[in-house]
Order: structure tokens, then C-alpha cells, then sequence
């Protein structure tokens, strides 16, 4: 055999695909991570980490948050405003471009991973005995695979051809400050904004990430630049800041039942559809998914255990709960009036999202408190057009 042969090859190189070279490379086996990218490159994303992630980050990238997350505007439009504040950080906003350009050279600095970066994947084949990649630097034969390449995953495609996948479309601008910001910042959430979906905000140091998230619709063109523009002019916050670049793109809708791994590959991140139907987080679950593709490769190349427990573990942990959270995106996204009415006007409410948040309850909790309060529950028992709850 002409080459190299690793014992993982991971497609990928965003949080999941890094995390799980990581751990990999830690646990002895030889690894190559590929990305069809140079870094530091541009990635169009909210940039939000929240606290879910903290098992899984390394302390040496905690450097690379830019400001701390602790309080949230959810809105429907201007004038109906709920600020959710919250004792203890949500989360933190990176901006993707350093972060994750860190992330690869934390993984770069293992003696047992090699990197390549520009490397296009243009095919994959499954043997009984290893993986067989087809790429822009050659031919690259591996023992076990992790697709971890996006939403438009080359890995993904290959392995489970014609499948459908459900999902939602964002255009993003990342716009610069007027000035410096420091300490905590506010995200904002607009359900009016975008119809089928919101607008949302998310302030970092010197930049500012702007987009509308839509379900099931167009990510570009003239009618997702206006409606961003006009969401823009409503807020007195955002007015004032300078456009820099933007992009629309698609992004997987959690809750699916579609199979994660075959014999020898496995998915992970947005490859395997991980962003909440709800928040559009995504890093946080990329990062799980990372850790999970790691123990089931390293599992397998052990003692041959199979992959398929690698499908039943994401399904459980993330999937199962997102079928749930997808019921109520069809409350907030199409119904947005009647959720500000009885959800976010609601104190105990708005606890339990920013608990859900923080990775102190699931989509079933919440849920399933919701419709015990449900008889009680009164259309905005709080009066104003703005108003503050402080969550413990």
C-alpha cells in the first residue's frame, strides 16, 4: 500500500472535529486532521459557548472568550421586551476565526496528530478493512474515520447518500463596534424579526455578530438583507455599527433519527445534525459529540467493540431531547406573539429556559413543568413594555 496509513482520520477541523483529535491523539493513536480550509479562517457563527461546553474545553482556549454571558433581551420587536438576567454566567462569546485557529494548534501540538490544512475530501470509500479517502492532496487511507466536515459534509454524503435532513437557514453579518466593550454582554433575541424564526445579536469585544435564523428558509438574497437591515434600524444597540462582512448559510436541525456511524466511520457535529431547534447552539454540542467520536474510536481500535453504540449515545444525549425542543420552536417561530404572551412574560419560565441554558435542565424538564403549570398559567400577569426578571 502506497502512503501513510493512520489509525483515525478526522474530516474536519471546527470544535468537533479538533476535539476529537484531541482526545484521540492523547489516548496514543496516530491521527490526521484534514480541512478543506486554511486557518485562521472566517466561520459565520453567533459565537456563543455556553456552559454546557466547560467539560469539554480545554483550559488553554478559555483565553479566547471575549466577554461573559449573563443576561439575554427576548423580545417581539422593540416594544415588548422581557431581560432575562442571570446570577451566574450562561456562557461566553469567542469569536470563531481565533478561536478556532487556537483549537487547531492546541491539537497540532501533539506529536501523534498530523494536520492538513487545505485538503479537500472529494470521496470516501468504506472497505472491511480501513477507509479510503479520495482528496485534493491524494489518496489517504485510514483505520476508522470521523466526519466531522459541517452541514454540507462530504463524509456524511458519501456514506448515506440520497438521505434527507431537515434544515434551517441564518444570514449573518459580523458588524464592528463604535467602541471597546468589556464585561458581561447582552444577547438579544427578536422574534419578530425574522418571520419563521428571530433575529439575534451577540456583542463581543470590537465586533458584533448580527443574523436572523429561519426554519426551512432562504439564508440569502434581497429579502433576508432587508429584513436584517430593518432589524438592525430598531434597535438603538445596533445602529450605530459598521458592517464588515456577511454570509447566509444552512444549519442542521436537531432531533433526527438518522443513523450516526457505519462500521468503521462516525459523525459528529454538524455532520451529525447536533444544533438545537431552538437556540441554534451548536459548539457546545459539537464539542459532546467530539468526546463521544472519540471514545467509540478508541473503543473499537481497542477491542473491537462496534460503532453503533456511538448512534444510541448521541441519540440519547442530545437527539431524544431535541424532538421535544422542536415542538416548542414551532410555538416560538410561528406563533411568536402568543409565546412573548404566556413564555417569556412568565418569571418561572424564563428560570427554566436559562437552567436549560446552562445545562441544569433538558428540553423534557421544561416541558414537562410547563404543561404542570399550563392550568395556571395566565397571559402576561406582568404589566409595562419592558420588564426584568433576575434568575438565581
Amino acid at each position: 500500500m502506497a502512503g501513510p496509513r493512520w489509525d483515525v482520520i478526522v474530516v474536519g477541523a471546527g470544535p468537533a472535529g479538533c476535539h476529537a483529535a484531541w482526545e484521540l491523539g492523547r489516548k496514543g493513536w496516530q491521527v490526521l486532521l484534514v480541512d478543506r480550509a486554511s486557518f485562521p479562517r472566517w466561520k459565520p457563527c453567533a459565537g456563543g459557548i455556553t456552559a454546557k461546553a466547560e467539560p469539554y474545553l480545554p483550559p488553554e482556549l478559555r483565553d479566547l472568550f471575549e466577554r461573559e454571558m449573563s443576561e439575554a433581551v427576548i423580545s417581539y420587536g422593540p416594544g415588548l421586551v422581557t431581560r432575562v438576567r442571570s446570577s451566574r454566567p450562561v456562557g461566553w462569546m469567542v469569536h470563531r476565526e481565533t478561536f478556532d485557529a487556537a483549537h487547531l494548534e492546541l491539537v497540532r501540538t501533539l506529536q501523534r496528530v498530523d494536520v492538513m490544512e487545505g485538503c479537500t475530501v472529494r470521496g470516501v470509500i468504506e472497505t472491511a478493512h480501513e477507509m479510503i479517502l479520495d482528496t485534493s492532496c491524494g489518496e489517504l487511507h485510514g483505520r476508522t474515520l470521523v466526519g466531522a466536515d459541517g452541514v454540507e459534509s462530504r463524509v456524511r454524503k458519501a456514506l448515506f447518500p440520497g438521505e434527507e435532513r431537515e434544515v434551517a437557514a441564518t444570514y449573518e453579518m459580523e458588524a464592528r463596534l463604535p467602541h471597546r466593550e468589556e464585561g458581561p454582554a447582552t444577547a438579544l433575541f427578536d422574534l419578530e424579526a425574522f418571520p419563521g424564526g428571530y433575529g439575534w445579536a451577540f456583542p463581543k469585544r470590537l465586533t458584533c455578530s448580527i443574523g436572523g435564523y429561519v426554519e426551512g428558509g432562504s439564508g440569502s438574497g434581497r429579502r433576508a438583507i432587508r429584513r436584517l437591515e430593518r432589524f438592525i434600524s430598531r434597535w438603538p444597540q445596533l445602529e450605530d455599527t459598521a458592517p464588515v462582512r456577511s454570509r447566509g448559510y444552512r444549519i442542521p436541525v436537531g432531533g433526527s433519527r438518522a443513523r450516526l456511524n457505519t462500521n468503521r466511520a462516525v459523525l459528529a457535529g454538524d455532520a451529525a445534525d447536533t444544533v438545537d431547534p431552538v437556540t441554534g447552539e451548536g459548539i457546545s454540542y459539537a464539542l459532546m459529540t467530539g468526546h463521544f467520536a472519540a471514545a467509540a474510536i478508541d473503543a473499537m481500535l481497542r477491542s473491537g467493540r462496534p460503532l453503533d453504540g456511538y448512534t444510541l449515545r448521541v441519540w440519547w444525549k442530545i437527539h431524544a431531547p431535541f424532538v421535544l425542543a422542536r415542538r416548542l420552536s414551532d410555538l416560538l417561530f410561528h406563533h411568536p406573539r402568543s409565546a412573548m404572551k404566556y413564555l417569556f412574560r412568565n418569571r418561572q419560565v424564563c428560570g427554566w429556559f436559562v437552567q436549560v441554558i446552562r445545562g441544569e435542565m433538558g428540553y423534557p424538564g421544561l416541558l414537562a413543568r410547563a404543561a404542570a403549570l399550563a392550568p395556571v398559567f395566565m397571559p402576561s400577569h406582568v404589566s409595562g413594555s419592558e420588564v426584568t426578571f433576575d434568575v438565581p
